[in-house]
Parts: structure tokens; sequence; C-alpha cells
């Protein structure tokens, strides 16, 4: 909507085209074969008689009598008795066309009326005329020359009497005038009916957005329009001639409104002394009205057109400048009505101003429809436009909340692990406090027995007992990166061991890399490789010498090498012990290489080297 492409634009122009030039293009046809009376004898009150020229205007001013009348003679056709015979029986007799005529006229022949249209016409004010198809008749008509008087109501009323040509024919002489001007006003009726409900559709859907600077100046418009519109459609009936002065009294405030729209449409706030100048001249225009007399009436009609035109074609020139200098796509929208509107209204204007050289055809009303429903369509373009950027930004408020929620997610998963551990934490300080005070209590106590009693198997047991509970009950201290830490400590516990049976040990851990991801259950996984790796050392060796050293293997692993010169390791030995070290190794995702030493007569011996990845993996023992 906000890119209204050059076909559109196009299509658009011609539309508004074909509207400004559809009142110079289609012209009413003249009725053919039917008598055209131009010529009238006219009398105002108790003045004399006067020959006068159809069409003929009677212009308002004081002194006028409340009614004129026009005389105008017309010829019947002498026919033979069979032939009146048959037109007295046949509905084709003599019709009488009046095209337009804005006022309420009664026709008499012979002193008798035979037709009213104050009983007829509803649409009656100073915007509509009226076209009248009457048959005459047949009593009081003789062949011949007769007189017809038609009865015209004046008033004090500002705008002019107009009564156009007459035509006297058949019914079909005359129907497709009759059809091109009935249409005419039917049209006019319509386009004030829609106009009616789009304005009340616009001052309702104030009430949805009050908020909103252009739809409350649009309501007040609105409001003021349809009341206008009405009173100019129905103004001369009878109970709505005292209430005309009044409301042309609001013509001005219609005017300067639309200046305010324009000015909304911009996006620009009018300036602060226009309500009050609105408020200021529409009480001065009432005033008038109340007076009454002729003069103040006359005062206020010409001051309400004056303001009428100066509003409507200043906004029109709000709007160019919107759309020509500012680049606005409403006010460009809004130009070739704007453009329309003011060019009818001058129009119109003209047309009053010189009568009777044009019809009295008024057709302002019908550019007010499409003054309105260009605006509603303004108003469904920002409507589409609002709806466009509220599923922009639902779009971007659902991504934002799924990668809320997702880092949400995230979080509650990192609380959901930090509880769980806060829980294992204090789990594995109560079951360390429970081994340490419990089990390595006992276990030092049947130490202390063993050596009193001198019963080494026992002692040597409860002591490898001891030392591996020990072990367990450190690893359960360590944190995510205390690798080093927990070999330390291992180390600390193996030196005693190995000074009792007098091995030597070589210990080297100042090249081993920062491995991440150290828990309690994969800490105590390499631990036990490693016991279970000197254990053997000292069992099967039976080795002199360990060597136990860090480094970076080549594919950039930890690497932990535990080294002895006992016998060398032989593919195919080995128990339990060593399927214990293979499957601790693969649950930490590493490798284990087992091999004999044999370089010489002086270096033998095996090899266990552990490669461990750098972050290990969570496990349980």
């Amino acid at each position: 909507m906000n890119r209204f492409g050059p076909l559109g634009w196009a299509v658009l122009a011609l539309v508004l085209l074909a509207i400004a030039a559809a009142p110079y293009v289609l012209k009413a046809p003249e009725p053919a074969g039917a008598t055209v009376i131009d010529r009238a004898t006219f009398l105002a009150g108790n003045g004399p008689a006067e020959e006068v020229s159809l069409p003929h205007v009677v212009n308002p001013g004081s002194g006028k009598p409340p009614s004129v009348r026009y005389v105008v003679e017309i010829d019947l056709p002498v026919a033979s008795d069979a032939a009146s015979s048959d037109a007295a029986s046949s509905d084709d007799g003599p019709y009488l066309l009046i095209p337009v005529l804005n006022r309420r006229v009664s026709l008499e022949i012979a002193g008798e009326t035979f037709y009213d249209s104050g009983f007829y016409a509803l649409w009656v004010g100073p915007a509509v005329s009226n076209t009248i198809l009457v048959r005459l008749p047949r009593r009081g008509l003789a062949p011949g020359r007769t007189r017809l008087t038609l009865t015209v109501e004046a008033g004090r009323f500002i705008v002019p009497v107009y009564l156009s040509r007459l035509y006297l024919g058949t019914d079909a002489q005359l129907a497709p005038t009759f059809k091109w001007w009935s249409y005419l006003e039917q049209l006019r009726i319509m386009s004030l009916s829609a106009q009616v409900l789009l304005a009340g559709g616009l001052i309702l859907a104030y009430f949805f957005r009050p908020g909103d600077m252009l739809m409350s100046w649009l309501a007040v418009l609105e409001a003021v329009s349809i009341t206008v519109a009405i009173a100019m459609f129905t103004g001369f009936q009878p109970g709505m001639r005292e209430i005309l002065p009044y409301v042309v009294a609001i013509v001005p405030a219609y005017g300067l409104l639309c200046v305010a729209v324009a000015l909304a449409l911009l996006g620009r706030r009018p300036p602060r002394a226009l309500p009050p100048f609105i408020v200021a001249i529409t009480c001065l225009l009432l005033v008038c009205a109340a007076i009454g007399t002729p003069l103040s009436r006359t005062i206020a009609a010409i001051v309400a057109v004056f303001f009428l035109f100066l509003g409507i074609f200043t906004a029109t020139g709000v709007i160019a400048w919107g759309a020509l200098r500012r680049g606005n796509i409403d006010a460009r929208f809004m130009l070739g009505p704007a453009i329309l509107l003011s060019m009818f209204i001058a129009r119109d204007g003209y047309i009053a101003a010189t009568l009777p050289d044009h019809p009295f055809n008024m057709l302002t009303s019908h550019i007010g429809l499409v003054y309105v429903a260009a605006m509603i369509a303004v108003l469904m373009r920002r409507m589409g436009s609002s709806f466009e950027q509220l599923d922009r930004s639902n779009e971007t408020l659902a991504l934002r909340l799924a990668e809320r929620e997702a880092e949400l997610a995230v979080l509650a998963r990192h609380e959901q692990v930090e509880a769980s551990r806060r829980v294992r934490e204090q789990e594995r300080q109560r079951l360390t406090h429970d081994l340490h005070d419990g089990l390595s209590g006992h276990l030092a106590s049947i130490i202390a027995l063993s050596e009193r009693a001198e019963s080494k198997p026992i002692e040597a047991a409860a002591r490898e007992a001891l030392n591996d509970l020990r072990l367990v009950i450190y690893s359960l201290d360590l944190g995510t990166s205390d690798l080093p830490l927990a070999l330390a400590n291992f180390r600390e516990r193996l030196i005693p061991q190995l000074q009792r049976l007098g091995v030597e040990l070589d210990w080297s851990m100042a090249d081993l890399p920062e491995v991440s991801g150290v828990t309690p259950g994969n800490a105590l996984a390499a631990l036990r490789i490693l016991q279970e790796a000197t254990t053997n050392a000292l069992r099967h060796g039976p080795a002199r010498r360990i060597a136990i050293r860090g480094s970076v293997s080549n594919d950039g692993m930890a690497a932990i090498a535990i080294e002895n010169d006992g016998q060398p390791f032989v593919l195919g030995n080995g128990g339990r012990g060593l399927e214990n070290m293979r499957r601790r190794a693969a649950q930490l995702q590493a490798r284990l290489d087992i091999s004999a030493i044999d370089g010489g007569p002086t270096e033998r011996g095996t090899a266990v080297i552990l490669l461990l990845p750098l972050r290990l993996a969570d496990i349980a023992d």
C-alpha cells in the first residue's frame, strides 16, 4: 500500500480526468419533435407584466414576493373528431416537460390547478433542482392556443430562482430528456446518501481512535458536512426554511475544517488559533441568522461563501505542497480529489453567478463523495500499513520471545545443573565425612592391631585398603581443573609406600597440559589407572625403579606415562586388573597403550601410557 505503481497512478489520473471532463462532454439530449417554449410573461406580485426569455432567473433581494408567475401560450393542433376521440382514449396525450426548476411550482389551465410539485418533490433545497414531466389535463384543453400559468415559489432565499425552457410533446418525444435529467437528480441523491453513510462511518471510527489527530478533525468535518449537505438538499421544505439560515452560518466551518484536515493528513498539527477562529466566525454568522433581516442574512451568506471557497482552495494548496514538495504518499493520493473539489466548487459558483447562461446543475455533492471516498482509501492504506507494521512487530516479538525462551531454557538447564551440583556436593561432603570418620578409622585400627600381632599380610591388605579409601575421599573434593592437584596428592601418598619397599620414584608433571572437565568420577578413574599400573609394577616386576611423567602427545592429547624396570609386558598376559584399566580408560574416552621396553640388557621393563582428552567427560565411578 505504501508504493503506488506507475500504472496505478496512471489509472487514477485517467479516472480523475474523466470525472473532470464529464460535465462538459455529457449533455442532455434535446427532445426531438417537441415544441420548445422559450418565451413567457413574467408577473411578480402586483408588478407589471414583463415579457422574458426562458431560461429565466429571479435574483434574491428585499421586496421580492413569496411567489412569481409565468404565463405561456401553448398551441394545440386542430384534429378531426375521430382523431380527437382516439387521442382522448389514448395515453399519449400532450405532456409538459420542465427539465430544471429549483423551487416548488404549481400548474394551472383555465384557472384550475392540475399539478403541485409540493406534493411530489422531497428533495427541494439550494443545491438541487427537479425535473417535472406532467400530462396536461384533457378537460379545459381545446384545439388552438391555450394559456398555461406556472406559479413558482420565490421566498426570501439567497439562491436565485431558475426556470429552464419548457417542452410540449408526446411521452415518447419527451421521455429521453426526462430520464436524463431524472437520472442526474437520482445520482445526486445517491451521492448524498453514500456520503452520509461514509461520513457516519468516519464519525464512528473516531470513537475507536479518539487520540488520532486526523480522525478527530475528520469526525468534526464530516459532522458539519452531513448537516450542511442535508440542509442544502431539503432546505426549501416548509419544516426546514427557518433552520436553513442557521445551517448556512456553519458553512464557513466546513471550509476551514478542510484546512485542518489537510494539515493533519500531512502529520502537522493545525494552528492553535484555528479552532477559536472557526467558533468565532460560526457564532457571528449565527447572530446574523438570528437577526433575520434581509441585509444580515445576505451578509451571512456572502461571508459563508467567501470562507468556504477560501478554506477549500487553501486545503488544496496544502495538499499540493505536501504531495509535490514533501513527497507525502497520502497527499499524492488526495491531490486529484482535492483539485476536483476546488474545480467543481468554482464551477458551481460560476454557474450560480452567471445564471441563466448555464443550466442550474450543481455537481459539488458528487465530488464531495469522491473526496470522502478518497479519504477513506487513505485511512485504509494507513490501516493496512499499520497491520503490516504490526505483523512485522509480531514477527520480531515472536523471534525475540523465542530467543528469550531459549536463553531461559539454557539458564534453567544451568540452574538445574548447578542445583544438582550443589546437591551432589552436599552429598559428597557428607559421604567424605562419613568415610573419613567411619571406615578410615576402622582401617587404621586394623593396621595398628596387625602391627602389634606382627601379621604382615593383614597389615599390607589394610594399608592398601586405606590408601584406596583415601584416594576415593580425596577425589571427591576435586574441581574442574584440579587434575595436577590430584596427581600431586597421589604422588604424596605413593612415595611412603615405595620408600618402604625400597623402590625409586622418578616423577615429572611439568609438561602435562591443562585438562578441564575434571569431576570426582573421572579423576578417580584416572588415579585408579595409575594406581593399578604402579601396583602391577611392584607385584609382577618386581620393579626397583618407577618413572611417572606428563607430556603432550603428537596428536595434542595429555599423556601420562608410567614406566618400570621390571619384567617386560607380554601380550596376552594380564587378568582383571588390566581389564579394569582398559574399562576406566574407555569411560574417560582416553587411550591406554601398554608395551614392553626392550632396549638391550640394561633397558628392560614395561611402559603404560594413558592419553587423556583435554576435556574429560563427566562419569561416575
